[in-house]
């Protein structure tokens, strides 16, 4: 089978780079090994990053803050349907995302203070955090926080997005078993069927490692960072998404990505990751939890804790990237990854810009006929984990 693209990897960043070559006229085909989304993108909040958490006292990365601070509102035109990607289909959750500062303590009052820096920096934001009117605040931050702030960033439902992504390019999307898979001179084997593309694109997030070695692609460029994430499920929690800042860092995330269920992330997910004892997990989390949202009523609550690994191109010490990383590996052959899924358009745009400049224009091929099944959307973390009552 000619075509100009083969795409490995069905997550936002797969399907955005699918969306882009095929709109442009270029014969693409993606191929998915699990499910689409299956790992980051699914188990991700949908906060569309524009800079803000970056440009806190304790992270100050502002090459992180350069990179995505157009990112709202890109998101914004193509949720609204004046660009493409059209994501008209994708559910919204929120127009935006709260900063808070706990009240709790005496050593969470001393602990908050030094969190805005980046309101210091004219311009670096494109959107600045505005600080609300004690009636603005949401529910469930009424009587626990000291200052609430608005940052325009969207939260969207991941496995809408995908969705909303993949739909109208579903027949050229498919599932394959990876270890049928051989590269071969430029070639690609799978099972019976043989694809000679001009180019191969490797978007598979931590699935690229195998990729990369089943190429003969030598070289350690990708790095793993463990978290653990948190999901809380009661029928009394209120619908909250912001960040509670704690020494000049995002201490938590919560996001409510449908009725009666929290998601967790920030800070607490990187300190859990190497917690091998899950009930002491659980405990740390409810008493963060509680520092952080001192008024809030947590009885009845469930809690579970689902690992999480973000693969990223690899850094010194195995820092978070600043920015998307994308690279030609080998003859034909480019890798990449997001960082941050807000991040899919940029790399969408830098892997375009990096083929479509060798290959130049689309090959003259008929669309090839490929007997293997679309993959569905994967399952979000909520609808898999074990719960516990937290304590």
């Amino acid at each position: 089978m000619q075509l100009d693209l083969l795409i490995f990897g069905g997550g936002a960043a797969g399907l955005w780079c699918l969306d882009r070559f095929r709109r442009a006229g270029y014969l693409a085909i993606l191929l998915e090994s699990t499910a689409l989304g299956c790992g980051q993108t699914i188990q991700a909040q949908g906060i569309i990053h524009g800079g803000g958490k970056y440009a806190l006292r304790g992270v100050r990365d502002f090459t992180a803050v350069q990179s995505t601070k157009a990112m709202p509102e890109r998101w914004r035109r193509s949720l609204a349907g004046e660009i493409e990607p059209d994501l008209r289909a994708a559910l919204v959750l929120s127009d935006r995302c709260h900063l808070w500062l706990p009240s709790g303590s005496m050593a969470a009052r001393a602990l908050s203070w030094g969190f805005m820096p980046l309101l210091a920096k004219g311009g670096l934001l494109s959107t600045p955090p505005q600080q609300l009117s004690n009636s603005m605040w949401p529910e469930a931050l009424r009587g626990s926080a000291l200052a609430v702030y608005a940052l325009a960033e969207p939260v969207v439902a991941t496995g809408s997005l995908l969705d909303a992504l993949a739909r109208p390019h579903r027949k050229w999307i498919f599932s394959y078993d990876v270890s049928d898979l051989q590269f071969a001179g430029g070639q690609v084997e799978i099972a019976d069927a043989l694809f000679q593309p001009r180019s191969i694109v490797l978007a598979a997030g931590e699935g690229n490692a195998e990729l990369m070695r089943k190429a003969g692609i030598r070289g350690d460029l990708m790095q793993r960072r463990p978290l653990k994430m948190l999901l809380l499920r009661g029928t009394t929690l209120p619908v909250l998404f912001g960040h509670c800042i704690l020494r000049g860092k995002t201490q938590l995330t919560i996001t409510t990505p449908t009725q009666g269920i929290w998601q967790v992330g920030g800070e607490i997910a990187e300190q859990l990751a190497h917690q091998e004892n899950l009930e002491t997990g659980r405990q740390a989390a409810m008493k963060e939890l509680r520092r952080c949202l001192p008024r809030l009523d947590f009885s009845g609550v469930e809690i579970a804790i689902y690992p999480a690994t973000r693969a990223e191109a690899r850094t010194a010490e195995q820092k978070r990237p600043s920015g998307v990383h994308v690279s030609g590996v080998a003859p034909g052959m480019v890798v990449g990854w997001p960082t941050k899924l807000s991040m899919a358009p940029i790399l969408a745009e830098e892997v375009f810009a990096l083929v479509h400049a060798e290959l130049k224009q689309p090959g003259d091929y008929e669309e090839p006929l490929v007997p293997w099944p679309t993959p569905s959307v994967a399952r979000y973390p909520w609808e898999e984990v074990e719960w516990f009552p937290a304590r």
